[in-house]
C-alpha cells in the first residue's frame, strides 16, 4: 500500500490546540491595548476641541465656550456664538471611559485667554486604571499630562 502526504488528524488537533492557548495568552494584552488607546483619542478630542474652541473665539473676535453634553463623560458640544447657526463641534466620548471636567461651560475670550479665576482641569480615565489629565491655563493653552489630575 502507498503511504499518502499530508496531515492527520492528530496534527492537524495539535495545532489548533496550540493557536487557541497563544490567543488566549494574546487576549487580554490586546484588550488592555484597546482602552489605553481610547482613552488617548478621547484625550486627543478633547485637547483638540479646546484648542479649537480657542482658535474660533480669537477669529470671530467674541467669547467661544465648549459645553458638556450632559456632563463630561457622555460628550462635549462648541456651540456656535452666532445664533441660529448649526455647532461647530459636538464630540461623544468612548465606552470604558470617564471624562471628569470643570462644573459649568469652558470659556474662551476674543483674546483666547480662559474666562474665570481657576484653570479648567480634565481628566480622563479608563476602568483599567489609566487616567490622563488635561489642563488649561489661564492664557487659554491646553496641556495633556500622563498622570491622573
Amino acid at each position: 500500500m502507498k503511504r499518502q502526504a499530508g496531515f492527520g488528524l492528530i496534527e492537524m488537533m495539535a495545532v489548533v490546540a496550540i493557536i487557541i492557548v497563544l490567543a488566549g495568552l494574546g487576549a487580554p494584552a490586546m484588550q488592555e491595548m484597546v482602552v489605553n488607546q481610547r482613552v488617548k483619542s478621547t484625550t486627543s478630542d478633547l485637547f483638540t476641541s479646546l484648542l479649537r474652541a480657542r482658535s474660533e473665539a480669537i477669529k470671530r473676535n467674541t467669547d467661544v465656550r465648549i459645553s458638556p453634553s450632559s456632563n463630561w463623560s457622555t460628550g462635549w458640544t462648541i456651540p456656535s456664538p452666532n445664533a441660529g447657526e448649526p455647532a461647530l463641534a459636538s464630540f461623544a466620548t468612548r465606552s470604558a471611559v470617564t471624562v471628569t471636567g470643570p462644573a459649568g461651560d469652558v470659556v474662551f475670550t476674543a483674546a483666547g485667554r480662559v474666562r474665570g479665576a481657576t484653570n479648567p482641569q480634565f481628566s480622563v480615565t479608563a476602568s483599567n486604571g489609566k487616567a490622563r489629565c488635561v489642563t488649561v491655563d489661564l492664557g487659554g493653552r491646553p496641556n495633556v499630562q500622563n498622570k491622573s489630575c
